[in-house]
């Protein structure tokens, strides 16, 4: 199965290309890709159509550092629930060992880990798959300016890098390598075994900006109710990729998963959920990202998940998340 990540990943994609006059839809076409690719947050794309899209952008912007200024368009809401999480957790550590061992539910075959020496924090990452991805230096640099994004974000501070490694090559010429020094102001290593971003290890004690330790019981708990074996986590990313192309039924899931219906659901029964548990735990996901976001209805939301009522929307969602959307809502802004 081909790695995959959230389509939030690219977001603000067309618009940075735009700003360059180069037609994102052309593009999309060019590459046999629906016109809406990019346009649904929860949509879980190859990994290798994400890499190959930021260096097409590269290429025909004409900027090489095309990576860096699409993370300076990107903010914490393209990690979905995991993002919601780390702006409730209660210091930058607690973040940074959430998001190490979660990050999987947003990108596969991403680590994320964090190493300490006496004075000196470093957060890391790596593909371990093979293929384009893990030698792309957009890629890379997209990565890693996004980690020092969400740092900064998580502190709403300033924060001094001590230096950074990246997997991808390095530019050509001192110009090359201005956007890095401009964005970074630090040492910048390249063509590294994996990327990193090295800061002070007193930051990890720091408070998360804002954080509602309510808030982060309620996420908590649907994490919980979320962990599942890998058979019901390769179901959610199936569900989960279904759901922006139209009503997702037992059949269509089973036919991904090469199962006849009846021996599907007589599995998850064994397991002891069904496949409208899994569902409803996959819409809820994508309610929250939505909710995050802020710019739909609740009824507007209810349409893109798949629930053709709200009332069956908001049963749904204090079922799995202890609150009503509105309720959940009011709390994570209070």
């Amino acid at each position: 199965m081909l790695p995959m990540v959230r389509a939030s990943a690219l977001t603000g994609y067309k618009s940075l290309l735009g700003s360059f006059g180069v037609d994102a839809g052309a593009l999309l076409q060019r590459l046999a890709l629906p016109a809406d690719y990019l346009d649904r947050p929860d949509l879980m794309i190859p990994m290798e159509s994400k890499v190959e899209l930021l260096e097409l952008g590269a290429q025909l912007s004409g900027c090489p550092h095309f990576g860096l200024k699409l993370a300076q368009q990107q903010s914490i809401a393209a990690l979905g629930t995991i993002g919601l999480l780390l702006q409730q957790c209660p210091t930058l550590r607690d973040a940074m060992e959430t998001i190490t061992s979660s990050i999987g539910q947003t990108a596969q075959g991403l680590k994320v880990w964090l190493e300490e020496s006496a004075d000196t924090a470093y957060l890391c990452s790596r593909y371990e798959f093979a293929g384009p991805s893990a030698a792309s230096r957009q890629h890379s640099d997209n990565l890693v300016a996004s980690g020092f994004n969400l740092i900064r974000f998580l502190l709403a501070e300033p924060v001094a890098l001590r230096s950074v490694q990246l997997c991808g090559t390095a530019p050509s010429g001192s110009a090359g390598l201005a956007p890095y020094r401009e964005l970074f102001q630090c040492p910048v290593q390249f063509g590294q075994e994996h990327n990193g971003i090295a800061f002070a290890r007193e930051l990890l004690q720091r408070p998360v900006a804002g954080a509602n330790p309510e808030m982060l019981g309620l996420i908590n708990d649907f994490l919980k109710k979320k962990q599942l074996d890998d058979f019901q986590e390769q179901l959610l990313w199936t569900i989960t990729n279904l759901l922006p192309r139209g009503p997702v039924t037992l059949e269509k899931v089973a036919d991904s998963a090469n199962m006849a219906p009846r021996t599907l659901q007589l599995r998850l029964n064994q397991q002891g959920t069904s496949f409208q548990q899994l569902l409803d735990r996959t819409r809820v996901e994508q309610v929250c990202t939505y909710l995050l976001e802020g710019s739909r209805s609740l009824t507007e939301i209810a349409e893109l998940v798949g629930y053709s009522q709200l009332s069956a929307l908001t049963r749904a969602f204090k079922r799995i998340m202890g609150a009503s959307p509105r309720a959940w809502l009011r709390q994570r802004s209070d």
